[in-house]
């Protein structure tokens, strides 16, 4: 029996793998909706004086600057400071702390201090 006379003898089969198909879509997102639990995020920023790693970290709850010549920590932001930090995203020119709820926190660079907060 081949694929195409089981799809005609059995039409529900379709029916559920594509049902099944959707739900793992709706239930996982794939990641979209939100970065995976732990999955942080690091970026490299640098001018005429400075060169630095931003590393957020999901499951602590914090962004950690780098030097990235020296690796030595330059400055450490709880939530307390940027509110909750998920991920990193750069948009035209400027850096924003994501947080899981989507809400966004925006950093001047390189003063490291948060100057507006959107909501999604």
């Amino acid at each position: 029996m081949n694929f195409a006379m089981t799809l005609r003898t059995h039409p529900w089969l379709a029916a559920a793998s594509l049902l099944a198909l959707l739900l793992v879509i709706v239930l996982n997102g794939f990641g979209l909706v939100r970065p995976l639990p732990g999955s942080g995020s690091l970026m490299r920023w640098h001018d005429a004086r400075h060169d630095w790693l931003l590393v957020a970290d999901d499951q602590a709850n914090q962004l950690t600057v780098y030097d990235a010549t020296s690796g030595r920590p330059v400055r450490r932001f709880g939530a307390g400071d940027v509110g909750d930090v998920a991920t990193l995203m750069q948009r035209d020119g400027r850096l924003f702390v994501v947080g899981d709820d989507g809400k966004r926190n925006e950093l001047e660079l390189p003063q490291l201090k948060t100057v507006a907060s959107s909501t999604p």
